[in-house]
């Protein structure tokens, strides 16, 4: 029996934990692997018996070396990507690059001068990875657009079902969100106060000191940081804009011709 194989890989910041946790567990005929097992999954595919496979993990920077991987072992799996326009994509990294501890502002996230932020300018092109998938496996990729997902989640979401052939009942999915974003005051504390103090530490190799880590050292500082920012008083507030209008319009026009590529080839799903 030929197993049909459905990897969702992101990217990361369109909706990925609201479609492992709400949605994929409730598609019907075919065996689902979150995220938590994705470790497993090339040998859970080999060593079980199903016909259909719907594996969901989410890669931003990782996702050429990790599509190259499954590309390897499995060339004729079918590729599920959500993409979001690259400024309002950059400024959700940005935000959860500074609820992580990072102290720079967008500017310094993302530099479209001279490339030198912490996130590269080849990072945020969305039509290369598209370009990547239809390279590496047999067959095109099901893109689909976060805005979509906002404005229209019914018709989201079936497109996946139609894609992979997977059943459900639309009224046994939530519509709401897994988790809410942190809100400006908060954010802009929290980067007030990794500037001062040190937000993240380098993270061990064991992944057993890096969990104790984790719950002893980055936790505590991450989230109390963040807790206390969302209590104080507004006169606390940084007087700044934590991504401002006139760097999102750049970074808008920056990328305008990729997004466009990227928009039109998901426009095809519209017309099938």
């Amino acid at each position: 029996m030929e197993k049909e194989i459905y990897f969702h890989v992101g990217l990361g910041k369109t909706g990925s934990t609201y479609l492992q946790y709400k949605v994929f567990p409730k598609f019907k005929n075919i065996y689902y692997i979150q995220r938590t097992k994705y470790r497993k999954s090339f040998d859970i595919i080999k060593k079980t018996g199903y016909r259909k496979y719907l594996v969901s993990n989410e890669f931003d920077r990782q996702f050429p070396r990790e599509t190259d991987r499954i590309a390897r072992e499995f060339p004729n799996a079918k590729i599920i990507m959500v993409l979001r326009r690259n400024d309002s994509w950059l400024a959700s990294q940005y935000r959860r690059w500074v609820k992580n501890g990072f102290s720079g502002t967008f500017e310094e996230f993302i530099d479209l001068e001279n490339d030198n932020g912490e996130w590269k300018q080849k990072d945020a092109y969305f039509y290369p990875y598209i370009q990547m998938i239809m390279d590496k496996f047999n067959s095109k990729p099901l893109v689909l657009l976060h805005d979509e997902l906002s404005s229209n989640p019914g018709k989201f979401i079936k497109k996946i079902a139609d894609f992979t052939g997977a059943e459900y009942n639309p009224d046994e999915i939530s519509l709401n969100r897994v988790h809410t974003s942190y809100n400006k005051k908060q954010l802009l504390l929290r980067r007030k106060w990794n500037k001062t103090f040190a937000g993240t530490m380098k993270e061990s190799n064991n992944r057993i000191i890096a969990f104790f880590q984790g719950v002893f050292y980055v936790k505590p500082i991450r989230y109390g940081a963040l807790y206390l920012a969302k209590i104080l008083p507004d006169r606390f507030v940084p007087r700044e804009e934590l991504t401002p209008e006139y760097y999102m319009e750049k970074i808008r026009k920056f990328y305008e011709t990729d997004w466009k590529k990227c928009v039109e080839f998901a426009k095809q799903y519209d017309n099938e």
